[in-house]
């Protein structure tokens, strides 16, 4: 029985290690998205998402590397966001280049617009 219980608490104290990592892990990926959306290095003029990423290449990269975390979160902010804005668009762009040839949609403008097309070539 005591060791029955043993393993109880050692998968208890696993399971929550793993989520608090994982939700350390996410804090971290808001992090760095908020740095590339509110970035002051891109002139207020530009409306090219894609100016943001590039002025902020670490911490996109550092959010793509999270690859499934990453995965899960934004696609669940996606369906749940209803904003089309600049942060969409980089949560969108962090999703295909973690997919990479397992992304689905090839042709889209706005964030928004990439996830309508993803989840409805998952269903």
């Amino acid at each position: 029985m005591k060791k029955v219980f043993s393993i109880f608490l050692l998968i208890l104290l696993t399971a929550c290690t793993s989520a608090e990592k994982e939700m350390d892990i996410i804090q971290q990926v808001e992090k760095d998205l908020e740095t590339i959306v509110s970035s002051n290095a891109i002139s207020k003029s530009s409306s090219n998402p894609n100016d943001y990423i590039n002025a902020h290449l670490d911490d996109f990269e550092n959010i793509v590397s999270k690859k499934q975390i990453t995965l899960d979160h934004f696609l669940k902010k996606l369906k749940k966001s209803e904003e089309n804005g600049l942060e969409e668009y980089i949560m969108a762009a962090a999703c295909v280049e973690i997919l990479g040839d397992k992304n689905p949609v090839y042709e889209w403008s706005t964030g928004k617009e990439w996830y309508e097309k993803y989840s409805a070539k998952k269903e």
